[in-house]
């Protein structure tokens, strides 16, 4: 009994021993918290708003004296702009469409509104140019051939001179339903201009002069077609990238490409569908400014591929000239004389129909009374007779 009276004694004291200090380490843990808070709120007073204002001020005056004292390796840049954006805003490429024409894909390509037009983000303009140039730039670099396509009335000048340039194949007039999906088509038809043009060459040996007039406008009309694209007949040229300047005018162009495994960049208006393409360049696609500028830095990431010289890539503004637009008081004094021939030709076919009317009802008139004088005539001899 006595033993295990002891027992029972030391569990005792173990477990107010226990509990002493854990009252103690709870004790330490509060005063050190309250001594951090102490510490900190001594830290935040010792530095107010006037020093810190004294030390950002000491702060940039250092960074200017160590810009000034650093050496040239120290301020390399990682290279000049692809393009300014004062040139961007000199050629209207954000200039959108109206914002009821908009597309909701485009949302993450638009800055803002303004007088009911979309404007698109120069920024995004600018990182998707220098992206598209580095992957061009790339892929000239192994032997791939291109087609450029713009059927459009104001990507037409630029798209021949960006193929002339980088010795490709380009559409500028109707895109042909089957060019790429249906090629033996198109190839049979550059057959047939290669055998017309050498009879021409013959001055149309065996032909009447009748035959040979005939001959000439099929001559002209598939140079027209077939001018930019005579080159895919051979089998080497079939091409592996598209660059389109209207996708909305050149869908089909497009839907072809995609069937084709084709790589497709095109310039997207706020009106048009980003999905259709591989990569994006939002922008302005009815300035003829805005496309020329676009196109020609697209050319000159190929032309850069195989040595030879660059026109807008990397250049200072001063050496990039872009094309006047198209005078649009001329064209309005245009549209005003078809208008007002119009309208004289409307004028004169009303007045004659009047004319004509008036004469008819005249003539109705005349018979009228001639048939009420006759009836009278009669009556008046009747009375006479009886």
């Amino acid at each position: 009994m006595p033993e295990a009276k002891k027992e029972t004694a030391k569990k005792v004291s173990d477990v107010s021993n226990k509990e002493a200090k854990e009252l103690k380490e709870a004790k330490t843990s509060k005063k050190e918290v309250e001594v951090k808070k102490e510490e900190s709120k001594k830290v935040v007073r010792k530095s107010s708003p006037k020093e810190d204002l004294t030390i950002t001020k000491e702060f940039r005056i250092k960074e200017a004296e160590d810009k000034k004292n650093a050496k040239p390796a120290d301020n390399i840049q990682k290279g000049p702009e692809i393009v300014s954006r004062e040139k961007l805003l000199e050629a209207g490429t954000y200039f959108g469409h109206w914002v009821s024409h908009w597309n909701p894909k485009m949302k993450q390509y638009i800055y803002g509104k303004r007088l009911g037009i979309h404007i698109i983000d120069i920024a995004k303009t600018q990182k998707a140019l220098e992206f598209a140039y580095q992957l061009l730039n790339k892929m000239a670099q192994k032997p791939i051939s291109f087609i450029w396509v713009g059927t459009k009335k104001h990507a037409k000048k630029a798209i021949e001179e960006a193929a002339a340039r980088t010795n490709s194949v380009y559409v500028s007039e109707r895109w042909l339903g089957g060019t790429l999906t249906n090629s033996q088509t198109i190839f049979r038809s550059v057959k047939e201009l290669d055998r017309l043009e050498e009879l021409k060459a013959n001055n149309y040996e065996g032909y009447s002069k009748k035959e040979g007039m005939l001959f000439d406008k099929k001559i002209a009309k598939l140079q027209k077609n077939l001018g930019g694209i005579r080159k895919l007949a051979n089998k080497g040229t079939f091409p592996q990238v598209m660059i389109c300047a209207s996708p909305i005018d050149d869908e089909i162009a497009i839907k072809e490409a995609r069937k084709k495994g084709i790589k497709i960049f095109t310039i997207n208006d706020t009106n048009s569908n980003p999905d259709l393409s591989d990569f994006v360049i939002p922008a302005n696609d009815d300035s003829v400014k805005s496309l020329t500028l676009v196109l020609t830095i697209l050319a000159d990431a190929i032309c850069a591929a195989r040595g030879n010289k660059q026109l807008f890539a990397y250049k200072p503004n001063e050496e990039i000239i872009l094309p006047e637009e198209p005078k649009k008081e001329q064209n309005q004094t245009q549209n005003r004389g078809k208008f007002q021939q119009r309208n004289n030709f409307r004028n004169n076919n009303q007045r004659s129909f009047n004319n004509k009317e008036r004469n008819f009802h005249k003539n109705e008139e005349s018979k009228r009374e001639d048939n009420s004088s006759k009836s009278e005539s009669k009556k008046e001899n009747k009375n006479d007779e009886e």
